[in-house]
């Protein structure tokens, strides 16, 4: 009787560490999948989001100088940080004061604007573009933080001068050469061209956007495109 109780007991004390053996077996394969698929995981989206390579620089686009001023590294409007471009983002600077043209706007990037997160990566007027911040870096002209795939995080900011000295419809044609300029560089496809607008709702940029002639201004870029 006392035999058949020990085998018994013996039994149930195996079958308990042979569970508990099967438990940390599990739970240790379960960590090495998980930890794996995380460094999958991460591999997949450093490859899918590498910074882009920064383009060579150009001193003019067709017949439009190309005016490169950078802002201080390592401030509020310029941290620095590069990222994978995925868009090239339009705006109009809503500024329509005399002389508020692409030099001006330069001087405010670089005199006015560091003690908040405002900036873009080019002004474009009439006459030139100034181009203020590295294509590859993150710049705050979309109005949506760092937004995974957002305009911050992922878009060139393009401001287009409107002040009343200025033509506008120069100002839209130099805009276009310079976006295509960029989508062939950077090989981004026509709809990687956005409006502000597609990243905040606001209304920018706003005299396209009033006049309904966004697609007007997607045919120009198309067309300089074809022309390259």
């Amino acid at each position: 009787m006392g035999y058949g109780i020990r085998i018994r007991r013996n039994r149930r004390r195996r079958f308990r560490i042979n569970k508990r053996r099967a438990v940390m077996f599990l739970v240790a394969v379960i960590g090495i999948i998980i930890g794996v698929a995380a460094a999958i995981g991460g591999t997949v989206y450093y490859i899918e989001n590498k910074p882009t390579k920064l383009r060579a620089e150009v001193n003019a686009i067709a017949d439009i100088p190309v005016i490169t001023d950078f802002v201080p590294e390592k401030t509020m409007e310029r941290p620095g940080e590069q990222r994978k471009i995925k868009y090239i983002v339009i705006h109009e600077t809503g500024n329509a004061g005399r002389n508020a043209d692409a030099a001006s706007h330069n001087n405010y990037l670089h005199t006015k604007a560091g003690s908040q997160k405002k900036s873009w990566h080019y002004t474009v007027d009439d006459r030139e573009i100034y181009y203020h911040i590295p294509d590859n870096e993150i710049a705050f002209h979309a109005g949506d933080g760092l937004a995974q795939d957002g305009g911050n995080q992922n878009g060139i900011g393009i401001e287009m001068c409107i002040n009343p000295e200025s033509d506008y419809e120069q100002t839209l044609r130099n805009t276009a050469k310079l976006a295509a300029m960029l989508l062939k560089a950077y090989d981004l496809p026509l709809e990687s061209l956005k409006k502000h607008e597609d990243f905040s709702g606001k209304h920018c940029p706003d005299i396209l956007l009033s006049e309904g002639r966004w697609d007007d201004f997607v045919a120009m870029v198309e067309a300089e495109l074809r022309a390259e």
